[in-house]
């Protein structure tokens, strides 16, 4: 059995919604300078045409906000969690130069891994017209509502190409305050919690392994540090395709959990604008999205684009807690386990 934290945890990370709605220090802004960096930086990389997979950070110099962008970066990865950069003014690039922009700043910032079996590293969320809840579709795929998850990268970061008709509201929760508060209230669930549960395969939710062979724990703890992944709904299927109910306490504690972050005065709800880009640490917070309507023109439609990111320098994590290295990364994460189940 995994080392469980019996403390609670007092760091910049174990927040409370209705503290942030208030104190919006998680919103940074770029300034004129940043804007003309980014625009001399694009300008060149077009005049040598260079894209997305063969731009590099050096041929996307951007000499002030670099810095700056790793500085609200390192408040993602060791403070608060999350952060919402704002003022980009994609309306002034096309769709391909905007995307050209997030992945020069992913340069600067980290490693892109794989969010999908075809291999990309620069998601398109938007609806595809496929239905949330087949065994097979990825909620990013839909227009439905995400429940609060974790990715598979470091950090996630999510660009506004363009917001819905209405809804697609974007929220975050600290997994660290969840872990305190079910601390409080019932610590008697940590323990499956830690000991973690079989996940869907998604991908080969089809074939005959379509459920991990060993449990993927949803907390892990290093150096008075609390880490996540968590993402029910594989957890649900995992269940339905296997027939093997999970346990009442089980059960109880992914309820509690979810009752926690679903609580308005624990989680932070925002609108995203055209332009922001939120980043958020897959350790420490999840992330959710309420459904939306779109727009009927196809060119007005919703769609946010993605980055999954690894740190240089990355987050310590418990024995058998393996590390965000996003979809291809899979098979290490189940064989990481072994020495955990």
């Amino acid at each position: 059995m995994p080392e469980i934290l019996n403390t609670l945890v007092q760091h910049p990370s174990a927040w409370y919604g209705r503290d942030l709605a208030v104190d919006q220090s998680w919103i940074v802004t770029l300034t004129p300078r940043h804007l003309e960096e980014i625009a001399a930086a694009m300008t060149s990389a077009k005049a040598k045409g260079l894209g997305v997979g063969t731009l590099t950070k050096e041929e996307f110099p951007l000499p002030t906000l670099a810095p700056q962008l790793k500085a609200w970066l390192e408040d993602v990865n060791t403070g608060r969690g999350f952060n919402v950069v704002r003022g980009l003014n994609v309306i002034d690039y096309s769709d391909d130069d905007v995307f050209l922009i997030f992945w020069g700043f992913g340069l600067h910032l980290g490693r892109a891994v794989t969010q999908n079996p075809k291999g990309d590293v620069l998601g398109h969320v938007f609806d595809h017209g496929r239905t949330y809840g087949n065994i097979d579709v990825r909620g990013y795929e839909t227009s439905a509502h995400l429940p609060f998850h974790t990715d598979s990268g470091d950090v996630v970061g999510l660009l506004c190409l363009r917001p819905g008709k209405s809804g697609g509201l974007s929220s975050v929760v600290s997994a660290v305050t969840i872990h305190n508060e079910i601390l409080k209230r019932h610590p008697e669930y940590l323990a499956p919690l830690y000991r973690g549960f079989h996940y869907i395969r998604r991908e080969a939710a089809l074939t005959d392994q379509p459920v991990t062979p060993h449990r993927v724990p949803v907390f892990g703890a290093r150096d008075g540090l609390v880490s996540v992944r968590l993402v029910r709904n594989q957890i649900n299927a995992a269940v339905t395709k296997t027939g093997v109910p999970l346990a009442p306490i089980e059960k109880a504690a992914l309820d509690l959990f979810d009752e926690l972050a679903q609580d308005p005065s624990i989680h932070l709800d925002m609108d995203l604008q055209r332009g922001d880009i939120q980043f958020c640490s897959n350790y420490v917070a999840l992330h959710s999205r309420t459904s939306y309507i779109d727009h009927p023109e196809i060119e007005r439609r919703r769609h946010m684009v993605r980055l999954w990111l690894t740190m240089d320098k990355r987050r310590p994590v418990a024995p058998g807690f393996a590390p965000h290295d996003g979809y291809g990364a899979k098979d290490r994460v189940e064989l990481a386990l072994q020495s955990a189940d």
